[in-house]
């Protein structure tokens, strides 16, 4: 005769450190598989890397420019974004300039903004009575009692929980997940390049026969008329706002220059790829993506420790990219329902 387990009294408390793609993923699968979920990100808002950045009254996708759907599980999650209206098709002209470009396939974007993919799986969480919490920076959770205590580097107690997942980038994962020397020497093997991305903005449109392009020999990877993606305000007042993004290489090898002083040389490789007369914008600035691109990617989409209940997902675990963040963030959801059904 099979043994039937018993329900729990109570469902498992989950804490998710990183409000990306890959942490609101396994949010909503966790909360519809009835766990208690507490999500924290020390940034301002939700989203991670694929992010939507204000600058004085103008929006630019500084982060990740679009996204594709290979996976049926992703693709179908995308398919719902575009019915609700958070994501949409980018039909933009894209071009490369001094190199090969990827295969031509369909490309998304959020709407309005990048952010608006982060936002809406936050809403999809919180409908299944996940709390996300921002602004908020933890230390490394430590054994309390046989669960994970979490303290915030205020000083402040958070709350234990049974199990902990990890998003955060590589570096900053292996310094949480050190109570587990297994997850945290994978996520130091994972190595990780910055990316500067500048934002301009000109008062007069550039002709340049296109929306975006790959751009090699250069300091930049890529370069994209924010304004030509669904959604986005351009002309008139706005201007025309431009997303520059520098190469690996040249990002690391500039990481800790000056903003302004980057930003400037990015602007004069744009004009240099697109050999146009240069031309001063009404808005120029840069920001810094210190941990934005995994190298070399573990294999694993969602490694975990169970015996010191302590899980990671992210876009270096499986596979970069936006929808390799969500088929982590699902995996490692999947893994920690599976466990918790098992206790």
């Amino acid at each position: 005769m099979t043994r039937m387990k018993t329900a729990p009294s109570s469902p498992e408390t989950i804490a998710i450190v990183g409000a990306g793609v890959a942490g609101l993923t396994a949010a909503v699968e966790l909360a519809r598989g009835g766990l208690a979920v507490q999500v924290f990100d020390k940034g301002r808002g939700v989203s991670g890397r694929v992010s939507t950045r204000w600058a004085e009254d103008r929006r630019f996708d500084h982060g990740a420019q679009y996204f594709t759907a290979r996976d049926e599980r992703f693709a179908q999650r995308v398919a719902g974004w575009v019915e609700a209206g958070a994501a949409a098709e980018w039909r933009g002209e894209i071009r490369a300039i001094g190199c090969d470009a990827p295969t031509a396939k369909t490309r998304y974007v959020g709407v309005p903004g990048m952010n608006a993919i982060g936002q809406a799986l936050a809403a999809e969480a919180q409908s299944l009575g996940a709390q996300v919490t921002t602004g908020v920076r933890v230390t490394p959770p430590k054994p309390a009692d046989g669960r994970l205590r979490l303290v915030a580097d205020s000083g402040e107690t958070l709350a234990d929980y049974d199990r902990v997942l990890v998003t955060a980038p590589p570096p900053q994962a292996a310094e949480l997940l050190v109570a587990s020397p297994a997850l945290a020497n994978a996520a130091k093997s994972v190595r990780t390049t910055g990316c500067w991305a500048a934002m301009v903005v000109f008062a007069d449109p550039l002709d340049t026969g296109f929306d975006g392009a790959f751009v090699g020999d250069s300091p930049l990877s890529w370069i994209a008329r924010n304004g030509s993606k669904p959604g986005r305000p351009s002309g008139g007042d706005i201007g025309d706002c431009w997303v520059l993004h520098g190469s690996p290489e040249w990002s690391e090898a500039n990481i800790e220059r000056d903003a302004a002083d980057v930003a400037d040389d990015l602007l004069a490789a744009m004009f240099k790829a697109i050999d146009l007369p240069a031309r001063t914008p009404s808005l120029l600035s840069a920001h810094r993506w210190r941990f934005a691109l995994p190298e070399n990617p573990l294999t694993e989409r969602s490694p975990a420790d169970p015996d010191r209940r302590l899980y990671a997902a992210g876009d270096w675990c499986g596979g970069p990219r936006v929808e390799g963040a969500f088929l982590s963030g699902l995996c490692a959801g999947e893994r920690i329902l599976a466990d918790a059904a098992a206790r």
